[in-house]
């Protein structure tokens, strides 16, 4: 436990030295892996296919807010769809609506969570982005990552429509309303998936938040006493020793192989996890 507990401080401390360079960088990967997965799986308007495009919006992506991030993708999604049907378009329209109300009014600053679970959901490993966002995120979680599903369902759903389109299955728009509205809103499959991201990230975060009232975390109220007595016991060994210069530092390995409990203890504490 100490081992995770000091390798979270350094990959923060990491992430605060360099988060200038590695923000932007992440973005632009995220956005162009996304610009090209959507050219692959529903790139049927031509004039979008160009990779030079997708560079392009990855580029703004990269510099600009994480909302402006999802309207690129949005209107990308929609123009392709728009050359597939415009009552395709208008459907997911009114969707990608919905997702920007919920979104921006609970989830403004987790916007990349809708792109990773679309992006998981293409690599068939969704099941890695609930348990990160119950750990690492509030129960609010749940909205992006909901719609990153239905967004995912949309993505494959055009695929099939445009081949009923190809093979005439579906000739008027009622026959294609009908199609689309029963594919999405009548998917089992897509329904379930919702239900469990939802419950999942939710029972995980309720988790997280659980308090631990044990004798560890009361005995760790007075963990940064106890520690640094336990420092300054190990530092008056040290001051009859002849080779003073080494001192502080086998003190302070002394420290971290005797007490390492009581780091634990206050990394508990500055988690969250146990009450005061």
């Amino acid at each position: 436990m100490v081992f995770l507990l000091e390798l979270k401080e350094g990959f923060k401390k990491f992430y605060n030295k360099y988060d200038t360079y590695l923000v932007p960088a992440v973005r632009f990967v995220m956005a162009l892996v996304s610009f090209l997965m959507l050219n692959a799986s529903i790139g049927y308007m031509s004039k979008l296919k160009n990779p030079l495009i997708a560079v392009a919006m990855a580029v703004l992506c990269a510099f600009l807010p994480n909302g402006f991030m999802i309207f690129f993708l949005s209107v990308f999604m929609l123009v392709h769809l728009y050359a597939i049907s415009a009552e395709f378009a208008l459907i997911v329209l009114g969707i990608v609506l919905l997702m920007y109300l919920l979104y921006y009014r609970f989830t403004p600053k987790q916007g990349y969570l809708l792109v990773i679970t679309v992006l998981l959901c293409w690599i068939k490993m969704p099941y890695l982005l609930p348990i990160a966002a119950g750990l690492c995120f509030n129960a609010f979680a749940m909205i992006p990552a909901a719609f990153g599903v239905i967004i995912f369902y949309i993505i494959k759903t055009a695929s099939e429509y445009e081949t009923a389109l190809t093979t005439k299955s579906v000739n008027d728009s009622m026959q294609q309303i009908s199609y689309i509205v029963e594919s999405l809103f009548n998917n089992k499959e897509m329904i379930l998936f919702v239900i469990a991201m939802v419950v999942t990230i939710t029972a995980v975060y309720a988790v997280r938040r659980l308090k631990i009232d044990n004798d560890l975390c009361h005995c760790g109220r007075d963990c940064g006493t106890v520690y640094r007595t336990a420092c300054r016991n190990f530092s008056d060994r040290c001051q009859n020793q002849s080779d003073s210069d080494d001192c502080g530092n086998r003190a302070w390995r002394g420290c971290r192989v005797s007490v390492p409990d009581f780091v634990f203890q206050c990394g508990l504490f500055q988690n969250g996890i146990c009450t005061v």
